[in-house]
C-alpha cells in the first residue's frame, strides 16, 4: 500500500485491504499520498518486512504497473488523497472482521440507540458488521475522522447526486456507494485503472457512455458517471433481484457473482459471505458498509456530522462556458479570480488540465457567482489558444524529435500536455505545443544517426518489401498491428524475438510490407531500406558498424608472459568486465601465454593489437558468409553520417511510392546468405532463435 509517511508500518499491511473500496467490478490497489503535493519520492510501498521506494519500482517498471503485460504501454499512477484514511480503515476491518469470520445475522438492532435511528431507502438487515461500522463512526476517533471527512466533501455534490438517482429510478442513498469508493473525489485512480468518483474500469465505463482519450476521461465527469453508476447498478439489480447482490456485482464484477451463485448453489448474499471461496473478503464488507454509511447519512445528527457540528463543503453550483481548445483550467482560474483546486475538480474529464488541442470549443464549468466575468476574460483565454499549435503523433516519433522539431525543449512540451512518460506518444495523439515555438517546424530529416537495423535475412515476397522501424516506449504488439496491419507473430518471426518479452525503446525491427505501403496514410515514422545499416545480427559487420558508432575498432591481441585481464584493461581502457564479456569468458579467467583475445580499443590506439579473428557463430549468422573488405568500408561509412531521408508520415511521400527491388545487392543486408532467385509468395528468413537454445555469441 502506498502511503505519505513511513512512520506507519503497522497499517501497511492492512491497507492491502483497501482495494475493496476503491473499484467496482475488480479489486484496486495501493493509493497516493494525503496530498497532491506530497513528493513521490516520500511514498512507500510495503513488500514483506520492507518499505521500498514507489518512484524507484516505478522507474524501474517504465512506469507501467505491477503485473503488467507486453501490451501495456504505459498507465498513469493511482492516485487517492484520503489512502491514509481508508488504511485505517482496513486495519479496522482486519482486526474486528478477521478474514473466514462468518456474517453473522441479528434478529434485531442490538443497542437501544441503534434501535431509534432512521434507516435510508436501501434494504437493511442487521447483522454485526453493520453494527461494529456505526460504533466505528459513532465512537472510535478514526473513525469519527473518516465519516465526518466524507460527509463533509459530500456537502459539494450530494445535491447533483441524489436528483440523479431519482431520475434513473434507483434508491437516493446509493450515493454512498460513492462515499466507499472514493470519498466523494472524482479525481481518483485505483492501480487497477478504475477511475473517478464511482471508480469505474474502462470496460464497463465504455459500456454505460464514458469515453476516455488522451485528454479527456468521463470517468472522471461528476453528471456523467452518476448517471453511469446508476443505470449500471440499476441493471444489477434486475439481474440479481437483490441490492445486496447487486452491491457485490458493483463491487467485484457481477460474472463472478453469478459464478458464486452457481457453485454454491444459493442467491442469498449473506450465505455466500460464510461459505468458503464464496466471496472476496473485502465484498463481504462492502455491503455492511455502505448501509452503515447510508444509516449515517439519515441520522447525521446522532453521529455528531450534522450542519451544526460540521461545517460542508458549500455546494457546487456553476454555469457552463464554452474555452476554446487548449485553454489550460489554470488560466482560466487566474483571469476570473477562482479557486483553481475547485474549478480543476469541477472539471476534472479534462485529465490534463487543459481542454484538448484543436480550432473546437469546449464546455468548462465555472463557480456560478464568476459567471459575469466570462465574457470580459473569454477573449484572453482566445489568445492563448491563438498561440499554440498542435501535432499529431505518428507511430515511432518520440518527445526528442518532436520538441527538436518545434523549436521546444522536451521540458516545455512535457510540461504543456501534462505528460508523465513517453509511453503515452502513442499514435493518433494530439499534442499542444506551447506558443514558445514562434519558428517554422524543421523537417524531421536528418536529426538522427542512421539506425543500424541488426536484423535476420529476410527475403520478401512479391509485391512486397521491407520497411524499418525504432521502437519507441509507446510501441506494443497492438500498436504495431495498428499501424502496419501485421500480427505480433509475424514480426516476431522477422526480427527473431522473444513473443513474451517486451520491446525496449530504441530497438530496430525490420517488418514486411506490401509495396503500395503508405507511411503518411498509416501515420508511422519509417526507414526505407537504403536508410539504415543493414546487417545481420551477430555478424562482424553487424559488431564492426556497431564499434564505429563509439569512435572503436575489432582487434586482437595476443596474450604475453605475466599478462592479466586488469592489465590488458588498463593498457586499452577497458574493465575486467567488458574484458570477460566480450571474450565470453569468466572474469577470474587466467589467461595463457600466446591466446589470441578480442578487444574493442579506440581508433588511433591499436598499436600492440592484431586482426581480430571473426566472431563466434550465432544461429543467424553460421549461414552467412563474411562480408567484403570493401562492403565493410562502405557500411563503416555510411554510419558515420547522418540519414538524410528518414520517412515519416509528416516529413516524407517517399515510403508511399518507393518500390525498391528486394533482390538488388545495395538493399540486403550486409553478411546476407545469397538469394535463390525465385521468389516465395511469402517472405522468408533464416532459421528463428526464438522459444529454442541460442548459440553463444559475442556481445558487443
Amino acid at each position: 500500500m502506498t502511503i505519505r509517511s513511513p512512520g506507519r508500518p503497522a497499517l501497511l499491511a492492512a491497507a492491502l485491504a483497501v482495494s475493496a473500496l476503491l473499484a467496482p467490478h475488480a479489486s484496486a490497489g495501493p493509493a497516493e499520498p494525503d496530498s497532491d503535493d506530497s513528493p513521490q519520492a516520500d511514498a512507500l510501498e510495503q513488500v514483506g518486512p520492507l518499505q521500498l521506494s514507489a518512484r524507484g519500482r516505478d522507474a524501474v517498471r517504465g512506469s507501467r504497473p505491477d503485473g503488467a503485460s507486453i501490451h501495456v504501454a504505459f498507465s498513469p499512477r493511482p492516485h487517492h488523497p484520503q489512502a491514509a484514511l481508508y488504511a485505517e480503515l482496513a486495519a479496522f476491518e482486519q482486526a474486528r472482521f478477521p478474514e473466514g469470520a462468518p456474517q453473522t445475522i441479528i434478529a434485531r438492532p442490538p443497542e437501544p440507540w441503534m434501535a431509534e435511528l432512521a434507516l435510508p431507502d436501501l434494504p437493511i438487515r442487521w447483522n454485526e458488521r453493520t453494527v461494529e461500522y456505526l460504533r466505528y463512526f459513532r465512537d472510535n476517533p478514526r473513525g469519527q475522522s473518516l465519516i465526518r471527512g466524507w460527509i463533509r466533501r459530500m456537502g459539494r455534490y450530494e445535491h447533483i447526486i441524489r436528483p440523479i438517482l431519482r431520475e434513473v429510478g434507483v434508491p437516493e442513498d446509493l450515493a454512498f456507494v460513492a462515499m466507499a469508493e472514493s470519498g466523494f473525489n472524482p479525481a481518483v485512480r485505483s492501480r487497477v485503472g478504475a477511475v473517478g468518483m464511482w471508480q469505474f474500469m474502462s470496460g464497463t465505463g465504455q459500456v454505460y457512455g464514458l469515453n476516455h482519450d488522451f485528454w479527456v476521461d468521463e470517468r472522471r465527469d461528476i453528471e456523467r458517471s452518476t448517471y453511469a453508476a446508476a443505470a449500471y447498478l440499476k441493471d444489477l439489480r434486475v439481474r440479481f433481484g437483490s441490492w445486496e447482490l447487486a452491491l457485490a456485482a458493483y463491487n467485484a464484477g457481477y460474472g463472478l457473482v453469478m459464478t458464486a451463485v452457481s457453485r454454491n448453489n444459493t442467491n442469498n448474499f449473506w450465505a455466500l459471505c460464510e461459505i468458503e471461496s464464496g466471496l472476496p473478503y473485502g465484498t463481504t464488507n462492502y455491503i455492511p458498509k455502505i448501509m452503515a454509511a447510508a444509516i449515517v447519512g439519515r441520522n447525521r445528527a446522532a453521529f455528531k456530522v450534522d450542519d451544526a457540528q460540521l461545517e460542508r463543503l458549500p455546494p457546487a453550483r456553476w454555469v457552463t462556458v464554452q474555452a476554446p481548445g487548449g485553454t489550460s483550467l489554470k488560466t482560466i482560474a487566474s483571469s476570473i479570480g477562482g479557486d483553481l483546486s475547485l474549478i480543476e475538480e469541477l472539471n476534472a474529464r479534462y485529465r490534463r488540465g487543459r481542454t484538448p488541442p484543436g480550432s473546437d470549443y469546449f464546455p468548462v464549468r465555472i463557480p456560478e457567482q464568476l459567471a459575469s466575468r466570462y465574457q470580459a476574460e473569454s477573449k484572453r483565454w482566445r489568445r492563448e489558444a491563438a498561440s499554440n499549435t498542435t501535432h499529431e503523433v505518428s507511430a515511432g516519433e518520440t518527445l526528442a524529435r518532436i520538441a527538436k522539431r518545434y523549436g521546444v525543449s522536451e521540458r516545455e512540451l512535457k510540461r504543456a500536455n501534462d505528460l508523465d512518460s513517453s509511453a503515452e506518444l502513442e499514435r493518433g495523439v494530439v499534442l499542444l505545443i506551447p506558443s514558445a515555438s514562434r519558428g517554422t517546424p524543421k523537417e524531421a530529416d536528418g536529426l538522427d544517426e542512421t539506425p543500424l537495423a541488426a536484423v535476420p535475412p529476410v527475403t520478401p515476397g512479391p509485391g512486397q518489401r521491407l520497411v524499418f522501424f525504432e521502437t519507441t516506449p509507446a510501441t506494443t504488439p497492438r500498436a504495431l498491428a495498428d499501424a502496419f496491419g501485421v500480427t505480433w507473430e509475424q514480426v516476431v518471426t522477422w526480427n527473431d524475438l522473444d513473443p513474451q518479452a517486451r520491446l525496449q525503446s530504441g530497438q530496430v525491427l525490420q517488418l514486411v510490407v506490401p509495396e503500395d505501403f503508405s507511411a503518411t496514410a498509416a501515420r508511422a515514422t519509417v526507414y526505407e531500406q537504403d536508410e539504415v545499416d543493414y546487417v545481420i545480427r551477430g555478424s562482424r559487420e553487424h559488431i564492426e558498424v556497431s564499434l564505429e558508432r563509439r569512435d572503436l575498432v575489432r582487434r586482437g591481441y595476443k596474450v604475453r608472459r605475466g599478462d592479466t585481464l586488469t592489465k590488458i584493461g588498463k593498457k586499452f581502457d577497458l574493465s575486467v568486465g567488458s574484458l570477460a564479456r566480450i571474450n565470453g569468458f569468466s572474469r577470474s579467467r587466467e589467461l595463457k601465454s600466446g591466446e589470441l583475445i578480442v578487444v574493442y580499443v579506440a581508433k588511433g590506439r591499436t598499436r600492440g593489437t592484431v586482426k581480430a579473428p571473426p566472431p563466434e557463430p550465432t544461429t543467424i549468422t553460421s549461414a552467412a558468409p563474411e562480408p567484403s573488405a570493401s562492403s565493410r568500408s562502405k557500411s563503416s561509412s555510411k554510419s558515420s553520417s547522418k540519414s538524410s531521408s528518414k520517412s515519416s508520415s509528416k516529413s516524407s511521400s517517399k515510403s508511399s511510392s518507393k518500390s525498391k527491388s528486394p533482390s538488388r545487392s545495395s538493399s540486403k543486408p550486409k553478411s546476407a546468405p545469397s538469394e535463390s532467385s525465385a521468389a516465395s509468395a511469402k517472405p522468408t528468413r533464416a532459421p528463428s532463435t526464438s522459444g529454442t537454445s541460442r548459440v553463444p555469441g559475442k556481445e558487443p
